[in-house]
């Protein structure tokens, strides 16, 4: 395959200006014990080209930054140890090394013009680049070294690009607009009547009783202390005047005195009663207190914010702290684990899951009746991405119903929506179909074409990765 690209000399731009921009200067994150090459920095090689510890880092930094963004920035190093981003990294480096010695193969160089146009092209001007450099910490050398590596594997996929024919656009412009001539019925599952006896009620439970429970409740010991008492006016002013950093509103601008005056008062008497809520969170603690009331909360209630829950189920005390203008202080007596309800407290929601699950089952069964000698409306020629013609759906399940239908191999049939909770049965009946729905394709020409070109280079590429690492001698250091 090696030869045939070699004589086509085209490929894609797929991975072009990866990880440097984006890596700014990331620490180690335990990267193991080596045995290092003849470069103390190499942690692979691949022919004659190295792999440093670097090009591992970015590789690495490059993957965290790809899964953190889909987990909402919750990524941490420890999770990411465990899927396995370290071991992906290292690997990513080593195809880059491989694409990097293919391409010095071939007798391809960076010049010192190449790597000033990519600079130019980037910041726009020397300064900025300078500037760039010193923000990240980073000297000219270094960066230019790691970009000569980027811009040498870029000029291989340059070199190698291969561009899609006709016959492949047209093959993927019809697997994208193929149309076929419908014919729908929807049923509503709300229209569905089923009733239940109290036989069949009771007899759910009693399968299933142990899906019924109380929710987990937590037994405390509960003092409050509510922030009452005599102030005087003056008083809230020097409280005011000596704290006025602290009474600001969501634009950061301080709060006029008059407008503050409440939030004042209970700060003050916060401060006042402070002594005696400590006093009191000491004994309670020492099984010295007596006037205290015993609660029993679950883990979400209008006594114990959540997050300070969450601290006494933890810690077993809640040291004081001020919620709904008092002082809350709690002692953590006993879990109380789940238990199955009893029937009469169980009824109403075992009767509304035993009826969802009879309509459901009505649904199914009225479905199948129909659909013999159905005759839904004639909606006309659709392809998969023709939501707007499914009237009586919302986008998203006409979506699910028309990538059922366009991958489906049954000319008739029914599709539930949405599959593992029914709430409709869309009957359908296919009259006719067109391989290429001509006018969808011209109008999205140029996007089936990016398509196309991806998909084609991006399957070469990896077949090209995986040539390349059988044609070369691949040593790793890492224990």
């Amino acid at each position: 395959m090696i030869e045939w690209m070699q004589t086509h000399r085209k490929w894609l731009v797929i991975t072009i200006w990866i990880a440097t921009i984006a890596f700014i200067g990331a620490g180690f994150v335990g990267w193991g014990q080596f045995q290092f090459g003849k470069s103390q920095s190499a942690v692979a090689k691949v022919g004659d080209t190295e792999v440093t510890i670097q090009d591992w880092q970015e590789a690495y930094q490059n993957l965290f930054q790809i899964e953190n963004q889909k987990l909402g920035g919750r990524l941490d190093d420890a999770t990411a140890e465990k899927m396995g981003l370290k071991v992906k990294a290292l690997q990513q480096a080593i195809n880059t090394a491989a694409l990097r010695q293919y391409a010095k193969d071939l007798g391809l160089v960076v010049t010192d013009q190449d790597v000033a146009r990519k600079i130019l092209s980037t910041f726009g001007n020397e300064k900025t680049y300078k500037t760039y450099l010193r923000n990240i910490g980073e000297k000219p050398a270094n960066f230019e070294a790691k970009l000569r590596k980027l811009i040498l594997v870029e000029k291989l996929l340059d070199y190698l690009h291969l561009k899609p024919t006709k016959t492949e656009l047209l093959s993927i412009a019809s697997a994208l607009y193929n149309a076929d001539k419908l014919q729908i019925k929807i049923l509503n599952k709300e229209n569905v009547k089923v009733s239940l006896t109290e036989e069949e009620i009771k007899a759910y439970w009693e399968k299933h009783k142990n899906e019924f429970l109380t929710p987990e409740k937590y037994k405390i010991a509960l003092v409050t202390i509510p922030l009452k008492g005599d102030v005087s006016e003056q008083e809230l002013k020097d409280y005011y005047n000596n704290n006025i950093q602290n009474y600001k509103n969501a634009k950061g601008e301080i709060i006029p005195f008059e407008k503050a005056k409440n939030q004042v008062k209970a700060d003050v008497l916060a401060h006042k009663l402070k002594k005696e809520a400590v006093i009191a969170y000491k004994k309670l603690k020492n099984n010295e207190l007596k006037n205290y009331v015993l609660a029993e909360v679950t883990k979400e209630n209008s006594t114990i914010p959540s997050d300070k829950m969450a601290e006494l189920i933890k810690n077993g005390y809640l040291k004081p702290f001020v919620y709904n203008n008092e002082y809350v202080i709690a002692k953590l007596i006993e879990e109380i684990k789940p238990q199955p309800k009893p029937f009469e407290k169980a009824k109403a929601e075992v009767t509304q899951i035993l009826l969802d699950k009879k309509a459901t089952q009505e649904l199914i069964k009225q479905a199948k009746e129909e659909l013999n000698n159905f005759k839904g409306k004639d909606i006309g020629f659709v392809t998969k991405y023709d939501t707007n013609k499914i009237q009586g759906l919302n986008p998203l399940y006409a979506a699910e119903f028309l990538f059922k239908v366009f991958t489906s191999q049954n000319k008739k049939d029914f599709v539930l929506l949405p599959q593992n909770d029914p709430k409709y049965a869309v009957l359908y009946n296919i009259s006719a179909q067109k391989l290429l729905d001509e006018k969808k394709y011209e109008k999205n020409k140029q996007n089936v074409y990016l398509l196309t070109e991806a998909m084609l280079n991006s399957e070469l590429l990896n077949d090209l990765i995986n040539e390349l690492l059988q044609k070369y001698k691949v040593v790793r250091y890492v224990k």
